[in-house]
């Protein structure tokens, strides 16, 4: 989502300046455009508030976004408590885990490194139905993710989702095998061909349920995972956050999610400015990205094995699409016999050692890209797993 929020901070440079224009033209202002605070997060009031601090980027710079590192954030309820978060990585905060009574209302406040304050709107904290279903069904080119909720006090009709996606899967090559230099070989101990890879969505998933007779939500398409997924090659699982949402921040993201699904082509509209409910309290006409809302999280996770899915559903992995064939050392490629060990698998990115094969000393080696699959994930296991 955060990725989101940086594309806005480039888009309204370029809105204060395009007109009907379509020819191609560098303006000079977005070179003296200053970098926008970027806020990225929500008030939890059943746990941890998680609150990314960044800045924008001009449109023609290709770095990273730069964190806001060093800022003071604390939870303010309008009735006067106070609950301060801390920074615990580079532009991260977080608080304790907290039990907010829903009801109240409450605002997030920022004081910059460079002593500048912020401060969203106070927004009242809206209490979350749970989930009634969350299901997965298999079609014949693929999974459909399905969920249904629903409100019998009729309070919430706003709803937004976010999901994470966990899948196993492997490199390419299994190595059996460590050079340690010296021609010495030992087998190796730790796992670098099992790993699992967490992913967040970036699209913008949100309801109404103001125009329908009763709040209820009935099998929502989440997401669909189509039958050559890699996701599903092993085991798959996803997890679902739900929030119910004020009227105002439902609004904030339907318009967010216009401009990022409408963005791409000549006779797309332009996009809007965003406007969030972060102000920046020394001057009301600064510009800061993001809305603070304030709500309870339900969620809820899915597993998808192997077994459950139709037997001949054949999962394409792009990323080792290329890593076929091994090299062997020696090997009559490498005649004459000034190939060594050190030249062979020295350079553990060029090339590191599969499998010894035969009764002699000879291995078979292949790039650590197609090796190492802590280069996509991780090789520790997830706690739910």
């Amino acid at each position: 989502m955060a990725i989101l929020l940086f594309r806005f901070a480039n888009w309204l440079a370029l809105l204060l300046l395009l007109g009907a224009c379509v020819q191609p033209y560098e303006p000079t202002i977005l070179r003296s455009t200053k970098p926008l605070l970027v806020v990225d997060g929500f008030i939890n009031g059943s746990g941890i508030t998680a609150i990314r601090l960044t800045r924008s980027l001009k449109l023609e710079e290709q770095t990273g976004f730069p964190p806001e590192t060093g800022a003071l954030l604390r939870i303010e309820a309008a009735s006067g408590q106070q609950y301060k978060l801390r920074e615990t990585m580079a532009g991260t905060y977080e608080s304790a885990a907290l039990v907010l009574p829903a009801g109240q209302r409450y605002r997030l406040h920022i004081t910059t490194r460079a002593r500048r304050e912020y401060a969203s709107d106070f927004t009242l904290l809206k209490s979350t139905p749970p989930l009634d279903a969350f299901r997965a069904q298999v079609e014949p080119s693929g999974v459909q993710l399905y969920l249904s909720t629903h409100d019998d006090t009729g309070s919430s009709q706003y709803y937004r989702w976010q999901y994470e996606e966990t899948w196993e899967f492997t490199s390419a090559h299994d190595s059996r095998w460590r050079y340690l230099g010296n021609k010495q070989m030992v087998r190796r101990k730790e796992n670098i061909y099992r790993c699992w890879r967490t992913e967040s969505a970036a699209n913008i998933k949100t309801f109404s349920t103001l125009r329908l007779q009763q709040d209820a939500v009935r099998d929502y398409r989440l997401l669909f995972v189509p039958a050559t997924a890699i996701r599903l090659r092993y085991r798959y699982s996803i997890i679902v956050h739900q929030y119910a949402l004020a009227r105002e921040e439902f609004d904030y993201w339907e318009a967010v999610k216009k401009n990022t699904d409408n963005l791409g082509t000549l006779f797309d509209p332009l996009p809007s400015q965003i406007q969030g409910n972060v102000h920046a309290l020394a001057d009301e006409s600064e510009p800061v990205l993001g809305f603070v809302g304030a709500a309870t999280v339900r969620e809820q996770r899915l597993f998808i094995n192997r077994a459950q899915l139709p037997f001949e559903w054949q999962f394409v992995d792009d990323i080792y699409r290329t890593c076929v064939d091994v090299d062997t050392f020696p090997s009559a490629r490498y005649k004459p016999s000034d190939w060594t060990y050190d030249e062979m698998f020295g350079d553990s990115v060029a090339r590191m050692p599969v499998a010894r094969i035969g009764p002699g000393e000879t291995y078979t080696g292949q790039t650590q890209a197609c090796v190492d699959c802590r280069l996509h994930g991780s090789n520790v296991s997830p706690s739910f797993w």
